[in-house]
């Protein structure tokens, strides 16, 4: 039977896959984890007993969601903006409390992946039949353009998500969010912070082994969406942290000399034995480092929400004057 080769091959996602692989050192997007199965597979991540950023956030939405609500409401409708909302799991903490204390506003749930988006806006209409919904699929920066002008924005970036970019990337992103806001308006972001290496480091390697396959899925998306040949078998995936840069580093591995053909993009890619593709960057935080990227992004932090052990910190930001 004849593979079925997605339309994608035009895509921005086939774009930089041929940009990745045909770079020296190779690398992916992290952003492109999330297919349907990848979706599945960080759900089971977020469940982990290793994977200690679900827990510490979740702790500090639930014991201080009467807080965020005094911040957030001013007593008039407001966008409560989830950038990268997956299935909303923590981010519901929050909705459940401002429906049941009939506050205004309306939901809009964020994520590249349409299937996100349609999911999670079916189970919270089924859950929470109150609450006003109006989710975007779309790259984050766009969907923040195409939200009209009116209501008060309040954006959570939640999961340690801003860890993904690089020091340069994070500037720029977080000055164009600060170009989408108003004085009133709030930006709520979630930071992983530094603290011992090998709890970190477990984080990205759990002895299950999911991680290992949220990472492979990746090459086997670009099998299934584009017609490459990865061995997923061929590959092995290694994490690793940089103490002194706090940073956590995940890559595929490739086990052997080999040659993967892209025919639908024609190009065929070489990898020696030892030779890796790098797949994500996950930065860890001081809170001097926060207090530091604030200031040089345009805001002023505040409030610092902090779980209990001091692992994690959902900062609250707002426009410097």
């Amino acid at each position: 039977m004849a593979k079925l080769i997605s339309p994608l091959i035009n895509s921005e996602f086939a774009k930089d896959v041929v940009q990745g692989l045909t770079t020296n050192p190779k690398y992916l997007r992290s952003k492109y984890f999330y297919d349907y199965k990848g979706d599945q597979l960080f759900q089971q991540i977020m469940n982990l007993p290793e994977y200690y950023l679900t827990d510490s956030e979740l702790e500090i939405l639930e014991n201080n969601k009467e807080k965020l609500l005094k911040i957030m409401d001013s007593g008039e409708d407001f966008n409560l903006i989830d950038l990268g909302a997956g299935d909303a799991f923590k981010t519901r903490i929050l909705l459940k409390h401002y429906v049941n204390q009939s506050i205004k506003f309306t939901y809009v749930p964020v994520d590249i992946s349409q299937n996100a988006i349609q999911r999670v806006t079916e189970e919270l209409q089924h859950l929470i039949p109150d609450l006003k919904i109006e989710g975007i699929s779309k790259e984050y920066l766009p969907a923040l353009d195409s939200i009209p002008n009116g209501a008060r924005k309040i954006i959570l970036f939640l999961g340690a998500s801003i860890g993904n970019f690089s020091p340069q990337e994070t500037i720029l992103f977080l000055k164009r969010i600060n170009q989408t806001m108003h004085k009133e308006d709030l930006l709520t972001i979630g930071f992983d912070l530094k603290k011992d290496p090998d709890i970190i480091l477990n984080a990205y390697n759990d002895k299950s082994g999911v991680t290992k396959e949220f990472n492979l899925n990746l090459l086997n998306r670009i099998n299934t969406e584009l017609g490459a040949n990865f061995n997923l078998n061929s590959f092995e995936h290694s994490p690793r942290y940089d103490i002194e840069k706090g940073e956590a580093r995940s890559a595929l591995i490739s086990k052997k000399n080999q040659m993967v053909e892209i025919p639908t993009l024609k190009i065929s890619v070489s990898l020696k034995k030892g030779e890796p593709i790098h797949t994500e960057i996950s930065r860890k935080f001081s809170l001097q480092d926060i207090k530091g990227l604030a200031e040089v992004s345009g805001y002023e932090i505040v409030e610092n929400l902090m779980d209990s052990k001091n692992y994690f910190t959902d900062s609250i930001w707002k426009k410097a004057d």
